[in-house]
């Protein structure tokens, strides 16, 4: 004789919106008692400070445009007649210390032909006098001919 298997039976559902209704609940009380705090916590510390006695590292971006152009100088050579635009140049500091740099240069050769040359330049201040150039590390230069 064969044995019957009882058909299978959906689990009881009986206090599911129930339980639904003390999750939400719980969820709330522990948003507005645990989390809340504590982003209110970080908020207000010095970690958001904006104050004039917060360290804000100072803009090199001018210096860093200065050492694009030398670095550029050095790649073309001193063999031609180089005008650099500064109308158009622009500087953004993309990391700490590290700058990028797009301008363009007019380069004359020996026949007095100009050619407007574009460039984006990639440096690195290291540390020390940001004057000088060996404290400047070049990480990328591109030119291309407009």
């Amino acid at each position: 004789m064969a044995s019957a298997v009882p058909p299978s039976r959906k689990p009881h559902v009986k206090y599911s919106g129930l339980l639904l209704i003390a999750f939400i609940v719980g969820l709330y009380f522990f948003q507005n008692k645990a989390v809340m705090p504590f982003v209110e916590g970080v908020v207000e510390s010095d970690a958001f400070d904006a104050s004039p006695g917060a360290i804000v590292e100072k803009d090199r971006s001018q210096i860093a445009l200065s050492h694009c152009v030398e670095f550029v100088r050095d790649d073309l050579g001193l063999d031609h007649i180089l005008q650099f635009g500064t109308e158009e140049s622009k500087a953004w500091e993309v990391a700490s210390g590290r700058y990028l740099v797009s301008s363009y240069v007019i380069e004359q050769d020996e026949s007095g032909k100009q050619v407007r040359k574009n460039f984006a330049c990639n440096v690195q201040y290291t540390g020390g006098d940001e004057m000088d150039q060996s404290n400047w590390t070049l990480q990328g230069l591109d030119i291309r001919e407009s």
